[in-house]
């Protein structure tokens, strides 16, 4: 069917008159998350998780090595070996919801460039937010911000922090030959090819102005479009909005998103405010939490919080100390006798 202005107006009246209100559940709403997170670009790589329940565990990544035996015959037991990794990694569903006014004219263009309907120009809409979101928030997500957006959730460089068994903290950045000594920390049977570098854009032009001010070119590197791609043999994701300073290294198996098998999405009937605004008003909530399937398959790296030297404590201390004498001088001097 031809989508014609007509058309378009005509779908647009209907959703402003009687609104609507659904839960996806099951098969419908892992169709709309996956939808949803294959517009992000590094969210698509990153494994999602269904949960039937707000809580539950996750069996933990790796698989054992070493597990061959030899065969005896007809004296061969069959004992089995478990293959998968012992142990589970919990998670805690976080009930998440986006509410946005979408203006009319935003929704006409998104449906006539993309040649969709008016309800799935905005299912569109609404998706690309909630899958930006989810990103920025899987990353950068902290229980002890002040930010109330990023305290929703713990993400991936919180739990990094605390729960990484190969980290590196200093001063700042550490350089290139440092980044690939990291790499030998793993015990042998956690760490394979791969393994990805997580970083910013910003801090990865760190790393390309190091590169392009050797002397000489190691090998060790390779830049692509003015983007650092590798780095020791491992690649390089660029993620969009993760917070500057910070490195994450591990695979994108070992990084999850769990969502809920739940998804509700709601457009309201139109009425004087969404008149008034020339837009539609829309709901969406599902359930979240991010999770580390292993964290001895996991790498940090990270930038101490800048904080006064005591050497410059000191001078601060010593110059209020003069700043206090003369003051009292200056009064003493202006006391009438």
């Amino acid at each position: 069917m031809k989508i014609t202005n007509e058309l378009l107006l005509k779908q647009m009246s209907a959703i402003q008159k009687g609104g609507n209100n659904v839960t996806l559940r099951d098969d419908n709403a892992r169709a709309f998350v996956m939808d949803a997170v294959a517009t992000s670009a590094t969210l698509a790589k990153i494994p999602v998780y269904f949960a039937k329940s707000g809580t539950g565990s996750i069996d933990k990544l790796g698989v054992k090595k070493r597990t061959l035996k030899k065969h005896q015959g007809t004296n061969t037991k069959a004992d089995g070996t478990d293959i998968k990794e012992e142990g589970t990694v919990s998670f805690t569903l976080v009930p998440l919801y986006l509410d946005t006014w979408i203006e009319n004219s935003n929704t006409f263009y998104t449906a006539q460039t993309r040649g969709q309907d008016v309800r799935q120009a905005l299912l569109s809409l609404m998706q690309q937010q909630y899958a930006a979101d989810l990103q920025d928030l899987s990353f950068n997500g902290d229980t002890s911000s002040s930010d109330a957006f990023l305290k929703l959730n713990d993400g991936y460089i919180a739990m990094a922090k605390k729960e990484a068994v190969v980290k590196s903290v200093s001063e700042a950045l550490p350089d290139i030959q440092s980044l690939t000594l990291l790499t030998g920390k793993f015990e042998d049977k956690y760490i394979n090819s791969s393994f990805k570098w997580f970083m910013s854009r910003a801090t990865n032009l760190i790393y390309v102005a190091e590169v392009q001010n050797r002397e000489t070119n190691l090998g060790d590197t390779t830049i692509v479009g003015g983007i650092l791609t590798n780095i020791s043999g491992y690649d390089v994701e660029v993620v969009d909005g993760m917070e500057n300073d910070v490195i994450l290294f591990t695979p994108f198996e070992n990084l999850t998103t769990v969502a809920g098998l739940d998804v509700t999405l709601t457009t309201a009937a139109a009425d004087s405010v969404s008149v008034a605004k020339q837009a539609t008003y829309h709901f969406m909530m599902n359930d979240n939490d991010f999770v580390i399937r292993e964290t001895k398959m996991l790498g940090y790296v990270g930038v101490k919080e800048a904080t006064t030297p005591p050497a410059d404590k000191q001078k601060k201390k010593d110059k209020k100390a003069k700043h206090d004498e003369i003051a009292g001088d200056e009064n003493e001097s202006n006391t009438v006798h």
